[in-house]
């Protein structure tokens, strides 16, 4: 069964804001109406005649919710009003835990996909990569990432046990818990890290880390580049490693900051109604930009790194990015919770698609196991040089 932080933690989430949900689907009002009928008999047969352990009629309507999603794509889901609080929290800025984001692990398992800055994982030395073998005592290798989320939120403990597999080795960590304020947006001044040793002419260039598209972000990144260009910077890299997706509106707001007047990403609904939204951006705030992504750079990001890449606007470096090129709505429901559903295939500016194939870097880079940031390292040579 399909579980809500697979969406929430992973991958790929690109979500429009929240919608009202109508009573019934209006392209075909009769046969939902009769449907409701249906669950309506069931659920009173359940009530008025099962013998087992008593059951509530919001326990049934969310299990039949759930039955109904799991019909669908990996994407749509439903949110009980928990859920929806969790989902809202994971896009605000604020992360409770251990400061890690988690996807599912093919053919099982949990992987670590972004270690945030000044966290308690990052000062424990987890790393993006890292294989969950077990938290807490309990085998990870089969649990789903709302598993290892539930146990990471135990109200009743104040820090974490993990084993962790890299490289074929074992790591086992005891890592604090901690409400974590974080910024989606993190700048540095390229000669402060370790891979521009070496390497001249950095003063004017700087570094952006971009963790989320969160509702903030968009208003992050412009005060940020604001103070950039006050300082007579020349160039930036963007790194979107592990970003994995966001709003779509605060997508195109960064968009609309970063890349040269056009289309930015153009949307096809159910019926075949095409939408195309675009940058009205005359002038680009610097000459030079490098792009960082991997392969858990999913969605939203996607889009922006596309558009740039299709405008000649920034070099694109590292791995091909996840392809998730899906669009969600959040739709309220009168009980406080919500149901997310795919509504829209999305497009890259210059009509390209995106869903199961990604974003193919201009420069490929792997990242090896040394100690350094290959592909940080790469970046900023290009940056500096180009192509």
């Amino acid at each position: 069964m399909k579980r809500i932080f697979a969406l929430i933690l992973v991958i790929s989430l690109f979500v429009v804001m929240p919608q009202q949900l109508e009573a019934s689907d209006t392209r075909s009002p009769n046969q939902a109406a009769v449907a409701g009928l249906h669950l309506a008999e069931i659920i009173d047969l359940i009530l008025t005649q099962y013998a087992g352990d008593p059951v509530t009629v919001n326990e049934l309507l969310e299990a039949a919710i759930h039955g109904m999603t799991d019909l669908l794509d990996r994407y749509s889901v439903y949110l009980s009003p928990d859920d929806l609080n969790s989902f809202t929290e994971s896009l605000s800025g604020q992360l409770v835990g251990i400061g890690v984001s988690m996807s599912p692990r093919e053919p099982y398992g949990v992987i670590v996909t972004r270690v945030l800055p000044n966290s308690p994982a990052e000062r424990m030395g987890v790393l993006p990569g890292d294989i969950v073998m077990t938290i807490d005592d309990y085998d990870a290798t089969h649990m789903t990432v709302d598993d290892v989320r539930t146990i990471i939120l135990n109200p009743d403990t104040s820090f974490v046990r993990m084993q962790l597999g890299r490289n074929g080795s074992i790591i086992s960590l005891t890592i604090p818990k901690e409400v974590i304020q974080s910024s989606t947006v993190i700048t540095d001044r390229l000669t402060y890290l370790p891979e521009a040793q070496g390497l001249a002419n950095l003063d004017n260039f700087r570094y952006i880390q971009i963790n989320s598209i969160a509702f903030t972000t968009g208003d992050d990144l412009r005060r940020t580049l604001t103070q950039m260009q006050s300082e007579g910077v020349e160039g930036i890299i963007i790194d979107f490693r592990g970003n994995s997706g966001g709003y779509l509106d605060v997508a195109i707001d960064i968009a609309n900051q970063l890349v040269p007047n056009g289309p930015i990403l153009h949307t096809v609904n159910s019926v075949g109604r095409r939408l195309t939204y675009s940058s009205f951006l005359n002038t680009q705030p610097f000459d030079n930009v490098v792009v960082l992504v991997n392969r858990f750079t999913a969605s939203a990001p996607e889009v922006i790194t596309s558009a740039l890449q299709d405008s000649q606007a920034a070099i694109v470096v590292g791995e091909t990015t996840f392809g998730k090129g899906l669009v969600q709505s959040v739709h309220s429901l009168r009980n406080g919770g919500a149901l997310v559903l795919t509504t829209e295939e999305y497009f890259r500016r210059n009509g390209g698609v995106i869903n199961g194939i990604g974003v193919i870097p201009d420069v490929a880079v792997q990242q090896t196991d040394s100690q350094q940031d290959d592909v940080l390292r790469r970046g900023l040579e290009i940056l500096i040089n180009g192509i």
